[in-house]
Protein backbone atom coordinates (compact mmCIF):
# COMPACT_ATOMS: atom_id res chain seq x y z
CA UNK A 1 0.00 0.00 0.00
CA UNK A 2 1.23 3.13 -0.82
CA UNK A 3 2.28 6.16 1.63
CA UNK A 4 -1.15 7.63 0.43
CA UNK A 5 -3.48 4.63 1.11
CA UNK A 6 -1.97 4.29 4.60
CA UNK A 7 -1.97 7.78 5.60
CA UNK A 8 -6.30 7.65 4.39
CA UNK A 9 -6.63 4.51 6.15
CA UNK A 10 -5.18 6.28 9.52
CA UNK A 11 -7.44 9.11 9.11
CA UNK A 12 -10.45 6.92 8.41
CA UNK A 13 -9.66 4.99 11.35
CA UNK A 14 -9.27 8.10 13.57
CA UNK A 15 -12.13 10.04 12.49
CA UNK A 16 -14.00 6.51 13.80
CA UNK A 17 -12.45 6.26 17.20
CA UNK A 18 -13.21 10.31 17.54
CA UNK A 19 -16.80 9.87 16.89
CA UNK A 20 -17.10 6.92 19.09
CA UNK A 21 -15.01 8.92 21.87
CA UNK A 22 -17.89 12.11 21.39
CA UNK A 23 -20.64 9.89 21.77
CA UNK A 24 -18.50 8.46 24.59
CA UNK A 25 -18.57 11.98 26.71
CA UNK A 26 -21.80 12.99 25.55
CA UNK A 27 -23.85 10.33 26.90
CA UNK A 28 -22.18 11.10 30.44
CA UNK A 29 -23.99 14.12 30.68
CA UNK A 30 -26.93 14.56 33.62
CA UNK A 31 -30.71 13.65 32.51
CA UNK A 32 -32.72 16.63 31.94
CA UNK A 33 -35.97 17.36 34.16
CA UNK A 34 -38.18 16.44 31.34
CA UNK A 35 -36.33 12.79 30.82
CA UNK A 36 -36.64 12.57 34.43
CA UNK A 37 -40.29 13.17 34.60
CA UNK A 38 -40.98 11.86 31.29
CA UNK A 39 -42.13 8.08 32.93
CA UNK A 40 -44.68 9.88 35.16
CA UNK A 41 -47.12 11.91 32.49
CA UNK A 42 -49.31 10.47 29.59
CA UNK A 43 -47.02 9.49 26.83
CA UNK A 44 -47.92 12.23 23.59
CA UNK A 45 -46.33 12.74 20.94
CA UNK A 46 -44.90 16.30 22.37
CA UNK A 47 -43.76 14.84 25.59
CA UNK A 48 -42.38 11.92 23.75
CA UNK A 49 -40.55 14.36 21.27
CA UNK A 50 -39.45 16.80 24.49
CA UNK A 51 -37.79 13.99 26.27
CA UNK A 52 -36.45 12.10 24.20
CA UNK A 53 -32.65 12.64 24.00
CA UNK A 54 -30.77 14.19 20.99
CA UNK A 55 -29.21 11.74 18.84
CA UNK A 56 -25.37 11.11 19.25
CA UNK A 57 -23.40 11.02 15.97
CA UNK A 58 -22.75 7.37 16.63
CA UNK A 59 -26.39 6.71 16.79
CA UNK A 60 -27.66 8.64 13.54
CA UNK A 61 -24.90 6.71 12.17
CA UNK A 62 -26.52 3.38 13.01
CA UNK A 63 -29.57 4.26 12.72
CA UNK A 64 -28.54 5.38 8.81
CA UNK A 65 -26.86 2.07 8.27
CA UNK A 66 -29.92 0.00 9.74
CA UNK A 67 -32.55 1.76 7.41
CA UNK A 68 -30.71 1.32 4.83
CA UNK A 69 -30.35 -2.27 4.98
CA UNK A 70 -34.19 -2.50 5.93
CA UNK A 71 -35.05 -0.59 2.83
CA UNK A 72 -32.41 -0.99 0.16
CA UNK A 73 -34.31 0.55 -2.70
CA UNK A 74 -36.99 2.91 -1.11
CA UNK A 75 -38.96 0.65 -3.67
CA UNK A 76 -42.60 2.41 -1.59
CA UNK A 77 -41.25 5.79 -2.43
CA UNK A 78 -40.15 5.33 -6.20
CA UNK A 79 -43.75 3.84 -7.14
CA UNK A 80 -45.49 6.77 -5.29
CA UNK A 81 -43.33 9.23 -7.21
CA UNK A 82 -43.64 7.23 -10.42
CA UNK A 83 -47.32 7.78 -9.98
CA UNK A 84 -47.31 10.86 -9.42
CA UNK A 85 -45.11 11.49 -12.61
CA UNK A 86 -47.95 9.09 -14.92
CA UNK A 87 -45.70 6.48 -14.88
CA UNK A 88 -45.78 3.09 -14.17
CA UNK A 89 -42.60 1.44 -15.05
CA UNK A 90 -40.16 0.56 -12.07
CA UNK A 91 -38.31 -2.17 -13.88
CA UNK A 92 -37.06 0.65 -16.50
CA UNK A 93 -36.53 3.38 -13.66
CA UNK A 94 -34.13 0.86 -11.84
CA UNK A 95 -32.32 0.29 -15.78
CA UNK A 96 -32.28 4.13 -16.21
CA UNK A 97 -30.75 4.14 -12.53
CA UNK A 98 -28.39 1.37 -13.35
CA UNK A 99 -27.24 2.78 -16.63
CA UNK A 100 -26.84 5.89 -15.52
CA UNK A 101 -24.47 5.12 -12.44
CA UNK A 102 -22.26 2.81 -14.83
CA UNK A 103 -21.81 5.76 -16.75
CA UNK A 104 -20.68 7.52 -13.89
CA UNK A 105 -18.55 5.38 -12.57
CA UNK A 106 -17.12 4.89 -16.27
CA UNK A 107 -16.41 8.73 -16.14
CA UNK A 108 -15.45 9.12 -12.41
CA UNK A 109 -13.02 6.08 -13.44
CA UNK A 110 -11.46 7.96 -16.36
CA UNK A 111 -10.83 11.06 -14.06
CA UNK A 112 -9.08 8.54 -11.49
CA UNK A 113 -6.99 7.37 -14.52
CA UNK A 114 -6.20 10.48 -15.82
CA UNK A 115 -4.97 11.32 -11.96
CA UNK A 116 -2.58 8.14 -11.61
CA UNK A 117 -1.48 9.23 -15.06
CA UNK A 118 0.16 12.73 -13.78
CA UNK A 119 1.04 10.97 -10.30
CA UNK A 120 -2.26 10.79 -8.35
CA UNK A 121 -3.15 7.62 -6.03
CA UNK A 122 -4.34 4.49 -7.30
CA UNK A 123 -7.14 4.59 -4.83
CA UNK A 124 -8.59 8.02 -6.85
CA UNK A 125 -10.17 5.10 -9.18
CA UNK A 126 -11.91 3.45 -6.67
CA UNK A 127 -13.35 6.65 -4.95
CA UNK A 128 -14.06 8.66 -8.04
CA UNK A 129 -15.91 5.86 -9.75
CA UNK A 130 -18.09 5.09 -6.68
CA UNK A 131 -18.65 9.40 -6.27
CA UNK A 132 -19.93 9.66 -9.85
CA UNK A 133 -22.00 6.11 -9.98
CA UNK A 134 -23.88 7.13 -6.75
CA UNK A 135 -24.34 10.86 -8.72
CA UNK A 136 -25.60 9.02 -11.76
CA UNK A 137 -28.09 7.63 -10.00
CA UNK A 138 -28.98 10.14 -7.70
CA UNK A 139 -29.46 12.35 -10.84
CA UNK A 140 -31.77 9.81 -12.27
CA UNK A 141 -33.69 9.64 -9.01
CA UNK A 142 -33.88 13.89 -9.20
CA UNK A 143 -34.49 14.10 -12.50
CA UNK A 144 -38.06 11.75 -11.14
CA UNK A 145 -38.70 13.77 -8.58
CA UNK A 146 -38.65 16.81 -10.91
CA UNK A 147 -41.24 15.42 -13.29
CA UNK A 148 -43.73 14.23 -10.55
CA UNK A 149 -43.62 17.88 -9.26
CA UNK A 150 -44.14 19.37 -12.85
CA UNK A 151 -47.26 17.02 -13.10
CA UNK A 152 -48.43 18.35 -9.93
CA UNK A 153 -48.35 21.52 -10.68
CA UNK A 154 -50.05 20.74 -13.93
CA UNK A 155 -53.02 19.06 -12.52
CA UNK A 156 -53.92 22.06 -9.88
CA UNK A 157 -53.90 23.96 -12.51
CA UNK A 158 -56.14 22.01 -14.76
CA UNK A 159 -58.81 21.49 -11.87
CA UNK A 160 -60.82 24.29 -12.41
CA UNK A 161 -61.19 24.05 -15.84
CA UNK A 162 -61.98 20.28 -15.33
CA UNK A 163 -64.27 20.47 -12.29
CA UNK A 164 -66.07 23.25 -13.58
CA UNK A 165 -66.95 21.22 -17.01
CA UNK A 166 -68.05 18.42 -14.86
CA UNK A 167 -70.28 21.08 -12.93
CA UNK A 168 -72.43 21.82 -16.23
CA UNK A 169 -72.66 18.50 -17.35
CA UNK A 170 -74.08 17.39 -13.65
CA UNK A 171 -76.69 20.64 -13.90
CA UNK A 172 -77.57 19.68 -17.16
CA UNK A 173 -78.78 16.57 -16.08
CA UNK A 174 -76.02 13.82 -16.39
CA UNK A 175 -75.12 11.09 -14.29
CA UNK A 176 -71.29 11.62 -12.33
CA UNK A 177 -70.13 8.70 -14.90
CA UNK A 178 -71.34 10.09 -17.88
CA UNK A 179 -70.19 13.87 -16.88
CA UNK A 180 -66.66 12.15 -16.31
CA UNK A 181 -67.04 10.53 -20.19
CA UNK A 182 -68.10 13.90 -21.72
CA UNK A 183 -64.63 15.81 -19.62
CA UNK A 184 -62.69 12.98 -20.89
CA UNK A 185 -63.67 13.35 -24.33
CA UNK A 186 -63.48 17.58 -24.48
CA UNK A 187 -60.74 18.33 -22.64
CA UNK A 188 -57.11 17.18 -22.85
CA UNK A 189 -54.36 17.12 -20.46
CA UNK A 190 -52.82 14.97 -17.68
CA UNK A 191 -56.19 15.19 -15.16
CA UNK A 192 -58.09 14.07 -17.94
CA UNK A 193 -56.03 11.11 -18.43
CA UNK A 194 -56.43 10.57 -14.97
CA UNK A 195 -59.93 10.78 -15.24
CA UNK A 196 -59.89 8.58 -18.30
CA UNK A 197 -58.15 5.89 -16.64
CA UNK A 198 -60.74 6.39 -13.28
CA UNK A 199 -63.17 5.94 -16.22
CA UNK A 200 -61.58 2.38 -17.59
CA UNK A 201 -61.78 1.12 -14.02
CA UNK A 202 -65.25 1.94 -12.98
CA UNK A 203 -66.62 -0.18 -16.56
CA UNK A 204 -64.22 -2.92 -15.11
CA UNK A 205 -66.71 -2.89 -12.13
CA UNK A 206 -64.30 -1.14 -9.27
CA UNK A 207 -67.29 1.62 -7.45
CA UNK A 208 -67.36 5.26 -8.37
CA UNK A 209 -65.60 6.14 -5.22
CA UNK A 210 -63.00 3.68 -5.53
CA UNK A 211 -62.08 4.86 -8.90
CA UNK A 212 -62.25 8.50 -7.44
CA UNK A 213 -59.88 7.56 -4.23
CA UNK A 214 -57.44 5.90 -6.94
CA UNK A 215 -57.45 9.47 -9.05
CA UNK A 216 -56.21 11.26 -5.93
CA UNK A 217 -53.82 8.88 -4.52
CA UNK A 218 -51.79 8.48 -8.11
CA UNK A 219 -52.12 12.57 -8.74
CA UNK A 220 -50.61 13.40 -5.61
CA UNK A 221 -52.26 16.85 -5.68
CA UNK A 222 -53.53 17.98 -2.12
CA UNK A 223 -56.34 19.87 -4.11
CA UNK A 224 -57.65 16.93 -6.33
CA UNK A 225 -57.58 15.22 -3.06
CA UNK A 226 -60.04 17.50 -1.71
CA UNK A 227 -62.29 18.09 -4.77
CA UNK A 228 -62.75 13.80 -4.57
CA UNK A 229 -63.51 14.45 -0.73
CA UNK A 230 -66.00 16.78 -1.44
CA UNK A 231 -67.84 14.61 -4.31
CA UNK A 232 -67.85 11.72 -2.13
CA UNK A 233 -69.26 13.05 0.44
CA UNK A 234 -71.72 15.09 -1.80
CA UNK A 235 -72.64 11.60 -3.12
CA UNK A 236 -73.05 10.11 0.17
CA UNK A 237 -75.31 12.41 1.75
CA UNK A 238 -77.59 13.47 -1.06
CA UNK A 239 -76.50 16.83 -1.95
CA UNK A 240 -76.66 18.41 -5.44
CA UNK A 241 -72.87 17.68 -7.35
CA UNK A 242 -73.61 20.63 -9.33
CA UNK A 243 -73.32 23.37 -6.31
CA UNK A 244 -70.81 21.26 -4.91
CA UNK A 245 -68.45 21.10 -7.93
CA UNK A 246 -69.30 24.88 -8.72
CA UNK A 247 -67.78 25.70 -4.95
CA UNK A 248 -64.89 23.47 -5.10
CA UNK A 249 -63.79 24.89 -9.24
CA UNK A 250 -64.28 28.29 -6.96
CA UNK A 251 -62.10 27.10 -4.38
CA UNK A 252 -59.55 26.04 -6.79
CA UNK A 253 -59.55 29.04 -8.90
CA UNK A 254 -59.14 31.10 -5.45
CA UNK A 255 -56.09 28.75 -4.53
CA UNK A 256 -54.83 29.63 -7.70
CA UNK A 257 -54.65 33.23 -7.52
CA UNK A 258 -53.20 32.70 -3.99
CA UNK A 259 -49.91 30.83 -5.61
CA UNK A 260 -50.08 33.30 -8.22
CA UNK A 261 -49.74 36.20 -5.47
CA UNK A 262 -46.94 34.21 -3.59
CA UNK A 263 -44.71 33.69 -6.74
CA UNK A 264 -45.65 37.51 -7.63
CA UNK A 265 -44.23 38.46 -4.25
CA UNK A 266 -41.02 36.02 -4.48
CA UNK A 267 -40.37 37.35 -7.54
CA UNK A 268 -40.50 41.18 -6.15
CA UNK A 269 -37.27 40.14 -3.73
CA UNK A 270 -35.94 38.58 -6.48
CA UNK A 271 -35.79 41.83 -9.19
CA UNK A 272 -34.32 44.21 -5.91
CA UNK A 273 -30.66 41.95 -6.89
CA UNK A 274 -30.30 43.37 -10.72
CA UNK A 275 -31.96 46.77 -9.71
CA UNK A 276 -29.80 47.34 -6.60
CA UNK A 277 -26.26 46.18 -8.53
CA UNK A 278 -27.14 46.73 -11.91
CA UNK A 279 -29.58 49.38 -12.73
CA UNK A 280 -28.71 51.61 -9.65
CA UNK A 281 -25.32 51.97 -9.86
CA UNK A 282 -26.63 52.79 -13.57
CA UNK A 283 -28.11 55.71 -12.93
CA UNK A 284 -25.85 57.21 -10.20
CA UNK A 285 -23.46 57.13 -12.67
CA UNK A 286 -25.24 58.70 -15.27
CA UNK A 287 -25.84 61.17 -12.71
CA UNK A 288 -22.68 62.23 -11.53
CA UNK A 289 -21.03 61.83 -15.04
CA UNK A 290 -21.68 66.15 -16.31
CA UNK A 291 -20.35 66.59 -12.75
CA UNK A 292 -16.92 65.33 -13.32
CA UNK A 293 -16.87 66.42 -16.21
CA UNK A 294 -17.75 70.14 -15.14
CA UNK A 295 -15.38 69.40 -12.53
CA UNK A 296 -12.80 68.56 -15.46
CA UNK A 297 -13.17 71.17 -17.19
CA UNK A 298 -13.66 73.67 -14.27
CA UNK A 299 -10.19 72.93 -12.85
CA UNK A 300 -7.11 73.13 -14.36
Amino acid sequence: MTATGMGAVIGLAFAIGALALGSWVRSLRAPKLLERIAPYVPATATTRALASPAPTAGATLVTLVASMARRPSGTDSVRARLQHAGRDDLDRYRLEQLIASAVGCAGGGAMGLAMIANGGPVIAVLILGGIGAAIGAMAVDWLLSRQARRRIERIRLQLPAVAEFLAFSVAAGESPVAAIERVTSTVAGDLSDELQRALGDIRAGLPLETALRDVSERTGSPEVERFVDGLIVSMERGTPLAEVMRAQAADARAAERRALMEVAGKKDVAMLIPVVFFILPTVVLVALFPGLQGLRLIVP
